[in-house]
């Protein structure tokens, strides 16, 4: 791991003041972060991040985060500094967005707002979906995941929204060969499991415009297990209502938190997958990150995941239909 700071005299590294170093993400937020604890002393000609400083950080010769020190913490019995980065990402969350959308799919509302603010796009989904939309006084990442999830809608995917070193990327979560294995006595430290039914869906009643139920859609074993547990959706003329109603009830059954750490590995990122094979806890399958943290302390360098196994993608209903 190295870690370089860009200020008004140029790029330097501080790898050899750092004393411990934490990259994460979350399916919560599109922004990364990068937090550092590094070696202060005034009587030193050591460089001190200020706010608005450049950060990067490298592994293995791989660029990994790319941001801005948004924080620093000096406390005068320390002998360390602590400091905060953000990515880009964090100007689609400071950023306001007023616009108007007709017959535009979720990737040109993303790509418009994006070259209008100067904001790097690296990878967009294509998701071929025409939608009319005005957002006024929206962030920018509600705007893009409400817009992916009224495409996701139609089109049934998941999509993963990131911020990277070159730029947005908004991609089609998916099962890949690629993913990697985690076992005990290899590279699983440890796991814990909670399951809970505290925000399940298992039934969704169809309404029309006119307030009358239609029809109504649902999971009798999760009934007959847990009772019935109802949300209602009601017709429009755009979009389908019945795709919209399964979707509510696979994003809304039985969830399953694992919380596992890992020898670290940069691959193991939110919105990738992992097959996980533990005996003690039962655990066994194909799970999605749905946040991460990768630490790198004396030369040790683990990482904490939060999995799901259900593909479930943070959503957003901003804005309003467009007449």
């Amino acid at each position: 791991m190295q870690i370089y700071l860009t200020d008004s005299s140029g790029t330097r590294e501080i790898t050899n003041l750092i004393v411990r170093s934490v990259w994460s993400g979350d399916e919560s937020t599109i922004a990364r972060k990068l937090s550092a604890s590094m070696l202060h002393d005034e009587t030193e000609l050591w460089p001190v991040p200020s706010l608005g400083d450049g950060v990067t950080l490298t592994h293995d010769g791989a660029l990994l985060f790319a941001g801005y020190v948004v924080q620093r913490t000096l406390d005068s019995e320390s002998s360390t500094l602590e400091f905060e980065c953000y990515d880009k990402g964090i100007y689609l969350t400071n950023n306001d967005a007023t616009y108007k959308f007709r017959q535009t799919t979720a990737e040109a509302m993303v790509r418009t707002v994006c070259d209008d603010l100067g904001i790097p796009v690296a990878e967009l989904a294509e998701t071929g979906i025409p939608l009319n939309r005005k957002f006024s006084g929206v962030t920018i990442d509600k705007l893009a995941r409400t817009a992916y999830s009224l495409a996701a809608e139609q089109t049934g995917d998941r999509y993963a929204i990131r911020m990277t070193p070159d730029g947005l990327s908004i991609t089609v979560r998916t099962q890949n060969e690629s993913s990697l294995n985690l076992r005990p006595r290899s590279n699983l430290m440890y796991a814990t499991t909670t399951e809970s039914i505290v925000d399940m869906v298992n039934s969704v009643g169809i309404y029309d415009q006119q307030g009358q139920r239609i029809s109504s859609v649902g999971d009798s074993q999760a009934q007959q297990l847990y009772g019935t547990m109802e949300r209602h959706l009601q017709q429009s003329e755009s979009g389908d209502v019945f795709a919209q109603a399964e979707a509510l009830l696979e994003d809304n059954g039985l969830s399953r938190n694992v919380q596992v750490q890992v020898l670290g590995d940069t691959r193991l990122i939110t919105g990738e997958t992992v097959v996980v094979e533990e005996q003690s806890t039962g655990l066994r399958g194909i799970f999605w990150i749905d946040s991460d943290s990768h630490t790198w302390q004396r030369d040790t360098y683990t990482c904490k995941l939060t999995l799901n196994c259900r593909n479930v993608m943070t959503t957003a209903n901003a804005g309003s239909d467009l007449t």
